[in-house]
C-alpha cells in the first residue's frame, strides 16, 4: 500500500492535536507509518523532566480522530496512560 503525503500530514496534525490536549509543557514527536499500525515516538517535558514514549496507534483511528470526537477522546484517554502528567515528579 502506497502512503500518501496527505495521509502523513493528516496523521501529524491529529497527533499534534492529541498531544496538545494532554497538556504537555513541551514535546517533539515523529509519526512512523506502517501498514495498519503506526508508531508515534514522543519526547516530552513532564513534571520538569524529559520522558520518551512510543505509542502504537491504528492508522485509521488516528486519522479519524481529526473529525470524530469519540475517537479523539478514546485515544486521548489511552495516550494519557503513557504520560506522567499531573503525577508528582
Amino acid at each position: 500500500m502506497k502512503l500518501s503525503s496527505e495521509a502523513l500530514l493528516q496523521s501529524r496534525d491529529a497527533t499534534q492535536a492529541l498531544l496538545e490536549q494532554l497538556g504537555l509543557s513541551a514535546f517533539l514527536f515523529e509519526v512512523e507509518p506502517g501498514e495498519v499500525v503506526w508508531r508515534v515516538r514522543v519526547e516530552c517535558a513532564v513534571n520538569s523532566a524529559w520522558q520518551s514514549t512510543t505509542l502504537d496507534v491504528d492508522k485509521q483511528e488516528l486519522l479519524n480522530s481529526r473529525t470524530d470526537k469519540d475517537v479523539f477522546q478514546r485515544l486521548l484517554v489511552e495516550w494519557r496512560k503513557h504520560f506522567a502528567v499531573g503525577r508528582p515528579g
